[in-house]
């Protein structure tokens, strides 16, 4: 791990994690309770959007409060069109969390940089898992597995 990384994980102090959109939807022609029969594989995406920072003081003292928006998503498509760039997927969820963070001092580009990419989803990483596996348990699916989170840099 570097030393930006060890530092930025010292200073940020999580407040809280929201979610602020999502998108859950199931091909029209799929019954749910025939999905477990098709031959299917899925995809996903993860990453930081949207960095927010904003500082604020009063008589005492100074600080910022940085925002990330993480979006994240899974699909399943049949495993024929997994190829296919533009394949319509079988069933799709997706979402944008935001995680706020309060820090005393400013953070650097660089700093902000490796936080985004190592630390904002392990924070989201299990309000998305309970995102998925309820929208699953909505839809009538057999649960769509989440994979444990992994830090990119190791």
């Amino acid at each position: 791990m570097t030393s930006i990384l060890e530092d930025v994980q010292k200073i940020l102090k999580i407040k809280n994690v929201v979610l602020r959109n999502s998108f859950v939807n199931i091909d029209n022609d799929i019954e749910p309770e025939n999905l477990s029969k098709i031959d299917s594989t899925g995809q996903s995406f993860r990453g930081v959007s949207k960095v927010r920072e904003t500082s604020f003081e009063d008589d005492e003292h100074e600080w910022w409060e940085y925002g990330f928006h993480y979006d994240v998503g899974v699909r399943l498509i049949r495993a024929e069109d997994e190829k296919n760039d533009k394949a319509s997927p079988l069933v799709e969820i997706k979402a944008i969390f935001s995680a706020v963070y309060i820090s005393e001092i400013q953070l650097t580009e660089n700093q902000i940089e490796a936080f985004s990419e190592n630390n904002v989803g392990y924070h989201v990483w299990p309000y998305w898992r309970e995102l998925m596996q309820s929208s699953c348990m909505r839809l009538a699916i057999v649960p769509i597995e989440a994979p444990l989170y992994f830090c990119p840099s190791t």
